[in-house]
């Protein structure tokens, strides 16, 4: 009976178990409803956020894009009113004045999209920054404009802002070394700042020279070295149409029955991938991508320097400075040097607005000890007209033609000397109405004695020109003719600031820089370093290898350019019949080298030549809000 009964105790603990179960399901699904629920709701929440998340960012890029688009056309308004000037409208010191009229016509500017009833865009200001006006840097003299767009896509409202820098000077002044066609470095020239080449950029370890009437080639174990300037403005870079406009050619060997150096069929245009290109760029240029700058000709501010000339010419000797009178003064020197040179000097001699120098004088002839009073007098009064004549040269405080050729050998005319005014501004070479020396004919500046002989002015010259010896100069120097540079050590003029000024020529004839420091072993010091900035609207060849070529400055030439260098000591042969020079390859002495000076634009300012266009350069964008 006990077992049984503990039978009968048990069973209601089992059946009272499985029905208190009987409710848990319904609870489960419940909860794992809601759970779903909660889930649903959450990813529908995140949906609909992410939709309106991505609509916000949506008209966010949309309003941006507007911006931009509104700085784009106001950049190419301001383009488009700038390229229709010509030469003689550009004037650096007025070109505010066109600046300043641009925000006027903002609201002409059209800036808008398809999606007119949503969006409105508009160009916000067009601002001539006046308190930045002729700004003077290390590398140029700058205009700047503040230009604000503004867009609003379905309330997203954005504000961008840029800067256009306007530069009134010509770009070869921007450069070390270049040339608006073919570029051709050979062998193992030394290059300090930006160089650029219009058309092509040839590049060899191959130089050439001529010795005793024969042409020679000389395979160097270095290439040519592009780096940046002593004071960093200019990093070093190569500027070109594009990457397959370089070539380059390693250990040519013409063959002896073909002396020439017109190589560029059998050259190699860059690698494609761009690692073996960084490692070709690294090998003849010292350079890598980075360096490799695209500079569309299109876009290279030239110079013409025949307009150039007249200009400068027109602004000494007019006394009116009168826009209209400027421009007739500029067509009547246009018609007289299309006749001829002859015809361009007679007319430069016939003006009356200036002072003159009538040609080189002549020294008294002596007379006897025994002559008369009358005889001896004259002679006195004829020697002192004479030494008065020598002194012009040397005390000049306004424009002034010389009639004929001019020799200032520092023997008879001493120096070529605009003195310095206290004030800047008033200063006769430099301040803002500067004076300028015309030579209607040749000038000749030789001095060979170990005082330097000063020439400060800026200079016109209606033929040619020739300077030799020891010469320190703070000029800018327009010519018609050729140039020559012999044997001569060319200095900046320092004066009481001790800053060395330079010499900058542009000449429309060739430049020929004969006979730097021929065979020297030891490379030029300071004092012998040549500081000037050479440009020539015709082609060039300079050569760095019996001579020792050290330039502080640039060459730069609108046709062909061709350098030729080594580095290392040369020598000739002991026997004249020996051959070409005896070149030893070394590292030092470096026998070719230029190091860009970018004081140029400060030193030379007010008398650099205009252009035909400007040089705009638009920064990048800022996001305002």
């Amino acid at each position: 009976m006990g077992m049984g009964q503990n039978k009968k105790t048990r069973q209601p603990g089992v059946f009272s178990f499985v029905h208190s179960e009987r409710g848990s399901a319904l609870v489960l699904v419940m909860f794992i409803v809601l759970l779903l629920t909660i889930l649903g709701t959450a990813v529908l929440s995140a949906t609909i956020g992410g939709a309106q998340r991505s609509e916000i960012r949506e008209n966010d890029v949309q309003s941006l894009h507007l911006a931009q688009k509104g700085l784009n056309e106001a950049a190419a308004y301001i383009q488009s009113e700038l390229r229709g000037l010509q030469l003689e409208d550009i004037d650096p010191y007025s070109l505010g004045v066109i600046l300043a009229k641009l925000d006027q016509n903002k609201s002409s500017l059209k800036v808008a999209t398809e999606l007119q009833s949503t969006s409105r865009g508009e160009v916000d200001g067009i601002k001539y920054d006046e308190s930045k006006d002729k700004k003077i840097t290390k590398q140029s003299i700058q205009y700047t404009i503040n230009i604000t767009s503004k867009a609003v896509v379905n309330g997203v409202e954005r504000t961008l802002r840029q800067q256009v820098i306007i530069d009134s000077y010509p770009d070869f002044l921007k450069y070390v070394f270049g040339s608006e066609q073919t570029l051709r470095l050979n062998g193992a020239p030394v290059l300090k700042g930006n160089v650029y080449a219009g058309e092509k950029l040839l590049v060899t370890n191959t130089p050439w020279y001529t010795y005793l009437r024969h042409r020679y080639p000389e395979v160097t174990h270095d290439f040519p070295e592009i780096t940046g300037n002593a004071d960093g403005s200019a990093p070093g870079e190569v500027h070109v149409q594009g990457m397959d406009s370089i070539k380059y050619k390693e250990n040519f060997q013409p063959k002896e029955s073909i002396l020439s150096e017109d190589q560029e069929d059998e050259m190699t245009s860059l690698p494609e991938e761009e690692n073996s290109r960084n490692d070709v760029l690294n090998k003849i240029l010292y350079v890598n991508s980075a360096n490799v700058k695209i500079k569309e000709k299109n876009k290279f501010v030239q110079i013409n320097v025949e307009e150039s000339f007249f200009d400068k010419l027109a602004q000494g000797l007019s006394v009116s400075k009168d826009d209209l009178s400027q421009k007739a003064l500029r067509s009547s020197m246009r018609t007289e040097y299309n006749k001829g040179i002859a015809a361009f000097n007679s007319w430069i001699i016939g003006r009356s607005e200036v002072s003159h120098i009538q040609g080189m004088p002549e020294a008294p002839e002596k007379v006897l000890p025994d002559a008369d009073e009358a005889e001896l007098a004259q002679y006195e009064k004829d020697l002192e007209d004479y030494e008065l004549k020598l002194q012009e040269l040397e005390n000049l405080n306004s424009t002034v033609i010389f009639n004929g050729n001019l020799v200032v050998d520092g023997l008879a005319y001493k120096r070529l000397f605009y003195p310095p005014e206290i004030s800047n501004e008033n200063d006769p070479k430099s301040g803002g109405m500067p004076r300028w020396f015309i030579v209607a004919g040749n000038l000749e500046i030789n001095n060979f004695k170990p005082d330097f002989l000063p020439v400060r002015a800026n200079i016109l010259v209606t033929g040619n020109v020739k300077i030799k010896g020891n010469v320190e100069f703070d000029s800018t120097m327009l010519v018609l003719g050729d140039t020559t540079v012999e044997d001569a050590n060319i200095r900046g003029y320092r004066g009481t600031t001790l800053e060395a000024k330079e010499l900058v020529l542009i000449s429309k004839g060739k430049v020929l820089i004969n006979r730097l420091h021929a065979f020297a072993v030891n490379e030029p010091s300071p004092e012998e370093t040549m500081e000037a900035f050479f440009y020539t609207d015709s082609s060039g060849e300079l050569y760095g290898v019996g001579s020792m070529f050290h330039l502080i400055g640039g060459f730069f030439a609108k046709g062909n350019l061709t350098v030729n260098a080594v580095k290392g000591n040369v020598t000739k042969p002991i026997s004249d019949e020996g051959g070409g020079l005896n070149i030893s390859q070394a590292a030092v002495p470096e026998r070719f080298v230029i190091d860009y000076k970018p004081d140029i634009y400060e030193n030379q300012q007010s008398s650099l030549p205009r252009v035909q266009s400007v040089n705009v350069n638009v920064g990048p964008m800022q996001l305002i809000n």
